[in-house]
């Protein structure tokens, strides 16, 4: 093809945008080129030039097509240059002609400036103590932590000074005299704060420090307080709960921050040293008082800073926090200026320090850093600058723009819906900029969801200013597939594109596969270095797959020590599990909250499946989309089965978030929320707007209604069938019980819809048994694989679930994606595993079985010809439902999936016999267990979306197996008795729960049950492999409690034989080994990885190269896995 290249790039950039294409076109201009080139090539040089990119980069690409005609390939950089068209302008003006200063501005801008500066210079004040400065002296040995941590005396230190200036004056002045005081401070002002001093000790109970504080100073102190982590308390009053509104002024004391204050151990000496300040505070340096009094000035004139709840605005509030500890981690990683500073008083404030410096590599102590001066007045310069920027971030960092793929409008009629959905996208974009969108894609499974879900959020977007959004899903195994599919689909680059996953070697191995187929811590931080500030604050165990440019602006600087992190924020379309984003509420310490929030800041966000997640997470979900909202995102769920009440608070705390960033963002002129709200389906799209989530309820079950209809009206393509399946309640009899039920369910629905091969006289089906519990279904598969098939039939088993080494799970998905992606229903015969065993037994019934746990469920594009199912819920047999025929569209006639009438805990006798996995509670019980007693037959003989999505006006939970579920969610996300309490999700967006740390606690996402890391250790190549555990200290050690047992009793039976053949751990890692270029050992600790459940000092586990790792199962019946 014959391309034109023009580059309007200025300064460094054009220099090096001219190196780059001199190599692949010849000039023809000052800023232009032109050339022959192959695809290949031109998509090198636009890698290229995106790789060397920088902020004043803008390059486009013109395809000349023939005479008089031509067309914009792509743009590199800056889009703002050219038009959409790719034109350059004839003249630019730098008068505001449109007035476009006047939009999207930040009214409380200044002000997060003004309370991050003041919080900046004052939040280590605190280190000027004794005791701190005793620990950082590298030749002195001390506890490495204090009876009060260097904030809370930081927060007691500026109520000292408060109270000093606030005293004798009226309520309504006090915040104005404080800061009057402050930008005017005398020289001797040290001595009167002394002078007024709390000093807290384990033996007096003093009053809180915000109780005595005007609004502005509360919030200052709030983020001194929470500048490395969110106070929470000790115990669990249900006050905290209930009234959270109360916490600053009436309960919030030393313990929420230092809760070793309450060791009894300390000595008089120890408590006495927190409040010795025997050099002084900074108020003693000159240079920091002429600091301060600038801010001071600044925050006096503001008349907007007085007449606002600070604490009650937690866009501005959290934000501030953000700028003040990306300042902090940022300068506290920088090494002293040395003694010519000018930010150091050398004569008032000498030899009081901050922290200290050690060498990379060495192992002394340290030597002493920056001073305490120093430090305040460096923090407080970059906290400035960073607020200074972040109006403008978005605007800076590297969009999507003028895709053609994401404009196409498809022609295949299955996928006609996409372009509605983009046209009703586009149709409400001018309405979303000003009061936000919230949208449902509820199309059914295998319409298209994932495209449908870019187009909406590339139709969103302003042409010119080019789409950013995050994809965030449920699972970790799933994320590199989705960004396979965008590459795909939409012919998305790995410089768009950024993968963010649980580790490399996941990625090693993904990569590897698809070229096949094509508080302790924390305190040794702080004794070393003397500051928690400069630890990266990236999760160090992700991985992030991403090549385009991090460019050179704003940002940089402050995320340069953390590559993950800056990539995370810079990536146009991020693809990760939602873990990734979560902190941004749920990042109570560390700073750990700081790239998420700046990713929410600066895109979109599209939540996949969210309603797959447990019922415990929920409130971790909705505290996420009310975030995403405050920080002024679009959101887009993307789910065939979001139930009501789910939906409608997922839509509430978008809300509420929604108003709290109008509120401090100019982009509503009306100045009243309404969020333009959308629903889009295989059937239709439609939009309005809601200002009242009652507006939002009644619109979205109206609609809800008439896509019943449609789904009723659709051919069946999955027919479930209730089996009777009663035992006696011991363990050996309920195992073999079902198994024996299983068995014949397997060789029913076999003959009912297997295939037969195109030439030899052999038939196969392809079917899964989904067990809720990974110890049954091991027991159950031991029994299957003991069983022996009729003749002339051969049952070929594969084990899958989430306990394997990580190279063996691996290879098993691997297999099953090739095997069950049937959208060329006559590829299945030519996959290796399937020919093979045709071939060794060429007349025979084949029937291959995938026996597997809840991760068979979602995520993986598997279709199956039949289903036998272990009940949990409602929600799990839809998703299970709808990998059944997934890639076809066959109508059946007859059942293709049979459902266990109880599952293995309810055969047991266990009470709540629905659970883990599953909606049933100590709270909440079904009255029998038997799903013939508590399922209408409608509920699940044609499965589909319906019991999920629709919800009865009266709910009898204890009575109905689908009220159950209803019930469960409604008491989780809504509260089912406020006067008691309880924590659920709606105090969040309710109640100013944001101030700490304590909703989070009680509602975690993913709380996990204690777990231990182990590899399969194989050091040499004619070793055996042992199997390793991480200790706490760091150190990987041979498991030294004999706590694994290879299970050499399985024995196949005629007829039966292992689907997943070959696999052979030592093998497989040499091999790979040798691909990566890797050592043995590095490999196996890699490759060789498994997290196990924590259990009791003689529990023993089973290791199988079949079954995978599972308890030695009980005969009383009390393991689950």
């Amino acid at each position: 093809m014959n391309i034109l290249l023009v580059s309007q790039c200025s300064k460094k950039a054009l220099k090096e945008t001219r190196r780059v294409i001199d190599q692949f076109a010849e000039r023809t201009g000052d800023r232009t080129w032109q050339t022959a080139i192959t695809e290949q090539g031109l998509a090198t040089l636009r890698k290229l030039l995106k790789k060397t990119a920088r902020r004043n980069t803008s390059v486009a690409c013109h395809w000349i097509r023939g005479r008089n005609r031509t067309e914009l390939k792509w743009l590199v950089g800056n889009p703002r240059r050219f038009n959409e068209w790719g034109s350059v302008p004839t003249n630019v003006t730098g008068r505001d002609i449109l007035r476009s200063g006047d939009e999207n501005t930040w009214q409380t801008a200044e002000d997060i400036r003004v309370l991050a500066g003041i919080a900046a210079l004052f939040h280590d004040f605190g280190k000027a103590n004794k005791a701190f400065q005793n620990k950082l002296n590298p030749n002195k040995k001390t506890p490495s932590y204090e009876p009060y941590r260097h904030e809370w005396v930081s927060v007691r230190l500026f109520e000292a000074f408060v109270l000093h200036a606030i005293e004798g004056v009226d309520k309504g002045q006090k915040d104005k005299a404080w800061l009057a005081l402050l930008s005017a401070l005398p020289d001797d002002i040290d001595n009167s704060v002394m002078a007024h001093l709390k000093k807290d000790d384990p033996k007096i109970k003093l009053q809180s420090p915000f109780l005595s504080l005007p609004p502005v100073a509360k919030a200052v102190a709030w983020l001194i307080l929470s500048h490395h982590k969110l106070p929470e308390p000790l115990d669990n009053n249900t006050d905290y709960i209930m009234y959270p509104e109360l916490l600053m002024d009436n309960y919030i004391d030393a313990s929420w921050n230092s809760p070793q204050c309450g060791n009894k151990e300390w000595k008089p000496a120890e408590i006495e040293a927190v409040w010795n300040f025997e050099k002084g505070s900074p108020f003693c340096s000159k240079v920091w008082r002429e600091r301060v009094s600038r801010i001071a000035s600044q925050g006096v004139k503001r008349t907007q800073l007085f007449t606002q709840d600070w604490l009650n605005q937690p866009f501005s509030l959290h934000l501030a926090r953000l700028s003040l500890m990306l300042g902090d981690h940022h300068y506290s990683s920088q090494k002293s200026i040395g003694p010519k500073n000018p930010w150091h008083d050398d004569k008032g404030y000498k030899k009081v320090y901050a922290n200290t410096w050690r060498e990379r590599g060495s192992r002394d102590n340290g030597k002493y850093n920056q001073t305490l001066d120093e430090h305040l007045i460096g923090v407080y310069r970059h906290s400035h600058q960073i607020v200074r920027s972040l109006s403008s971030l978005k605007e800076s960092l590297p969009v999507i723009t003028r895709h053609p793929e994401l404009k196409k409008r498809t022609l295949d009629s299955r996928f006609a819906w996409q372009n509605k959905a983009y046209e009703l996208a586009v149709s409400v974009r001018e309405k979303a900029k000003q009061h936000g969108f919230f949208g449902v894609n509820v199309a059914s499974t295998g319409k298209g969801k994932t495209f449908a879900n870019a187009r909406i959020m590339y139709g969103l977007a302003d042409d010119r200013k080019g789409c950013r959004f995050s994809v965030a899903l449920g699972l970790r195994t799933l994320t590199l597939q989705t960004g396979d599919a965008f590459k795909d689909l939409l012919r998305l680059d790995d410089e768009d594109l950024a993968v963010l996953i649980g580790s490399k070697a996941v990625k090693d191995l993904h990569v590897q596969s698809k070229t096949k187929q094509v508080l302790a811590e924390e305190s040794l931080q702080e004794s070393l270095l003397g500051s928690e500030s400069a630890n990266d604050f990236s999760d160090q165990d992700s991985y992030v797959s991403y090549e385009g440019m991090l460019g050179d602006g704003p940002l940089s600087r402050w995320l340069d020590k953390s590559p993950n992190n800056n990539k995370l924020v810079n990536a146009p379309v991020l693809v990760s599990t939602i873990d990734h984003l979560m902190p941004s509420t749920e990042g109570s310490r560390g700073g750990k909250q700081i790239a998420p929030m700046l990713r929410l800041l600066t895109s979109d966000l599209v939540l996949d499946e969210p309603d797959d997640f447990g019922l415990e997470d929920l409130p971790a979900l909705c505290r996420l989309v009310n975030w995403a909202g405050m920080l002024g995102s679009n959101v887009l769920l993307s789910s065939a089965t979001l139930p009501p009440d789910l939906i409608n608070a997922l839509f509430a705390a978008y809300l509420a978030g929604r108003k709290q960033y109008e509120a401090s963002v100019r982009v509503n002129p009306s100045q009243t929320p309404n969020v333009v709200c959308a629903w889009f389906d295989e059937f239709r799209s439609d939009s309005i707007q809601a200002s009242e989530c009652s507006s939002f309820s009644e619109q979205h079950q109206k609609l809800m209604a008439k896509r019943a209809e449609k789904l009723l009206a659709q051919s069946i393509k999955r027919r479930v069938e209730l089996i009777e399946c009663n035992s006696e309640s011991d363990e050996t009899s309920v195992i073999q019980t079902v198994s024996n039920r299983i068995h014949q369910s397997i060789l029913a629905l076999h003959h009912a819809h297997h295939h037969s091969h195109p030439s030899l006289s052999a038939k196969a089906s392809f079917g899964l048994v989904r067990m809720a519990n990974i110890n049954p279904l091991v027991a159950v598969a031991k029994s299957l694989i003991n069983t022996p098939s009729p003749k002339g039939v051969q049952i070929h088993y594969c084990v899958y679930h989430s306990q394997f080494l990580l190279l063996q799970r691996s290879a098993i998905e691997h297999m099953l994606d090739s095997v069950l992606n049937r959208k060329d229903p006559n590829a299945i015969w030519a996959q290796p595993s399937v020919s093979a065993a045709l071939k060794a037994h060429p007349n025979d019934q084949h029937i291959f079985v995938v026996l597997g746990s809840p991760v068979t469920e979602v995520g993986r594009d598997h279709s199956y010809d039949w289903a036998v199912v272990e009940p949990s819920s409602i929600r799990s047999l839809i998703q299970l439902a709808g990998r059944v025929l997934r890639h076809s569209d066959t109508t059946v006639e007859t059942t293709n999936i049979h459902l266990l009438n109880q599952n293995v805990r309810a055969m047991k006798n266990e009470k709540a016999a629905y659970t883990k996995p599953g909606f049933e509670s100590a709270v909440l019980l079904l009255e029998s267990h038997k799903l013939q007693d508590v399922l209408a037959a409608n509920e699940y003989q044609t499965i589909n979306a319906l019991p999920r999505i629709q919800k009865r006006d009266e709910l009898v939970p204890t009575k109905r197996f689908v009220d159950l579920e209803h019930a469960a969610l409604h008491s989780q996300l809504w509260g089912k008795d406020k006067e008691n309490g309880e924590a659920f999700a709606s105090l969040w967006w309710d109640k100013p729960c944001h101030w700490t740390n304590h909703l989070q606690r009680k509602l975690p996402f993913r709380r996990h049950t204690p777990d231990e890391s182990y590899c399969f250790y194989l050091a040499e190549e004619y070793d055996d492999p042992i199997m390793h555990r991480w200790h706490d200290s760091g150190e990987l050690k041979a498991d030294d409690k004999q706590s694994f047992q290879r299970d050499q009793t399985l024995a196949f039976a005629t007829g039966v034989h292992n689907w997943v053949k070959g696999f052979d751990y030592q093998s497989a890692l040499i091999a790979l080994a040798e691909e990566l270029n890797k050592e043995l050992s590095e490999a196996s600790i890699q490759f060789g990885s498994i997290r196990l459940r924590k259990g009791g000092e003689n529990d023993v586990w089973q290791q199988s190269r079949v079954l995978g790792f599972y308890k030695t199962i009980s005969q009383k019946g009390t393991s689950y896995g």
